[in-house]
């Protein structure tokens, strides 16, 4: 006997792994056109060099612009952004600025040409390693050339800057008849494992 039951492999069931942080991914293209679209499947590949690795969309303009500028920078929003994060995801023209349809801010970046986002938290600058096609989706590596966050992170500790940080995670897509939905999540609490002289204390505190 197991208690284990078989799901469909499926949008919905792979998202079980899908609990992941928006960001908002800012490109330009060959034509000097900006773009900026949320994402959320990235992770760090490597600290040592400093690695991302995103997924994206091959019919897509990140995946378009990438390919063809080798650059681009990831953009970390707060919850409080989610209109934002919701207009910038719209399917525009090609050229169409996201940036000012949603009403954000860009300014330059430090090391690479597409521009980072003001109303954003954090700021992660990349330049192309490595592209592989996977499906319908491609796995860009990039190298991290700089990171910036808004004044006043750089001195939190880590459970204050997570808070600071306010991160938006996504938890599913849905496309019904009439309407579609996206389910969010902010952070409720932060659960602490300490481990000292063999023994493991567990702490959860909500914010």
């Amino acid at each position: 006997m197991t208690n284990a039951v078989p799901l469909s492999v499926d949008d919905d069931t792979l998202r079980l792994l899908g609990f992941c942080s928006v960001t908002l991914i800012t490109t330009i293209g060959r034509d000097g056109s900006t773009n900026a679209a949320p994402h959320s499947r990235s992770t760090v590949a490597s600290y040592s060099p400093p690695q991302i690795l995103i997924s994206v969309d091959t019919r897509h303009d990140t995946y378009r612009n990438i390919l063809e500028t080798k650059e681009f920078v990831i953009n970390i929003p707060g919850a409080d952004l989610i209109q934002q994060i919701w207009i910038a995801q719209k399917h525009l023209p090609y050229g169409t600025s996201e940036l000012e349809q949603a009403k954000l801010t860009a300014f330059p970046a430090e090391k690479v040409k597409p521009p980072r986002i003001r109303e954003c938290k954090a700021h992660i600058e990349c330049r192309v390693v490595w592209t592989k096609t996977v499906g319908s989706s491609c796995l860009i590596l990039g190298s991290v050339e700089a990171i910036s966050a808004k004044k006043g992170t750089e001195k939190l500790g880590m459970k204050e800057r997570a808070i600071a940080l306010n991160r938006l995670i996504f938890l599913s897509y849905q496309k019904g008849k009439h309407a579609r939905r996206w389910m969010f999540a902010e952070i409720g609490s932060i659960i602490t494992l300490t481990e000292r002289d063999g023994k493991v204390k567990i702490e959860s505190e909500t914010i």
